[in-house]
């Protein structure tokens, strides 16, 4: 038991500093369709687990406290821990049958306070790119939008061998985060949702100074 806990703490560590390490470095622009402020539901692909906690770090600073849903086993202590780092807070749900009870109380509470819920589309074990339907299960329940958000990368490590080819974004890459706001969506009519944000044009980070750099362009805001 003492062994396994040093083991997760030495893999905390790792995944945090190596967040912090990417956040110094990477280079983000922003395709928004959004208006903030309100609550609302996040949904994104379960390969995009780790850099969504920069995203939803940004997002936390211009919408009301964000909620992520995150698996009660081992994996989910690791993905805690950044939540955690990055100003959210996780909402831990056991996977299968034993959800129901952990996800009823989530949507009573999406009616007694005001906050924000982000959920992996395809989690916690796919298919990939196939939604599932508790966000929109919560975005039909509570009356709040759905905004879906998707993301591509200049230079990333996949691990093709995982079921959602999970992405690690390498040092001094270019993320475009795609916020896309589809208002208020019925389970039993899921809209189609991009695999990944549009590519990001060379010019845009050609020439860029090294270091963190957060390139904002608004297209068509609501």
């Amino acid at each position: 038991m003492r062994l396994k806990k040093i083991g997760e703490s030495a893999l905390q560590w790792l995944f945090t500093n190596y967040l912090k390490w990417i956040e110094r470095t990477v280079t983000i622009r922003w395709i928004e369709e959004n208006r903030y402020g309100d609550s609302q539901i996040f949904g994104f692909w379960h390969e995009d687990s780790f850099f969504m906690n920069l995203v939803l770090e940004n997002l936390a600073h211009k919408t009301t406290p964000v909620d992520v849903i995150v698996t009660a086993d081992t994996r989910g202590n690791y993905i805690e821990n950044m939540v955690r780092r990055c100003g959210g807070n996780a909402l831990r749900v056991p996977d299968g049958f034993k959800a129901f009870t952990a996800l009823k109380k989530i949507v009573q509470d999406s009616y007694e306070k005001t906050h924000s819920i982000a959920v992996a589309l395809d989690g916690p074990l796919g298919p990939r790119h196939e939604p599932k339907k508790l966000a929109f299960y919560l975005s039909e329940h509570a009356e709040e939008d759905f905004v879906g958000i998707s993301l591509s990368y200049s230079s990333c490590l996949r691990l093709r061998r995982r079921w959602d080819k999970y992405v690690i974004p390498l040092p001094y890459t270019a993320v475009t985060v795609a916020v896309k706001n589809y208002g208020v969506v019925k389970k039993s009519r899921i809209p189609e949702l991009p695999a990944a944000a549009p590519e990001l044009p060379c010019e845009e980070i050609c020439g860029q100074e090294s270091g963190r750099k957060t390139v904002r362009k608004v297209h068509g805001t609501l």
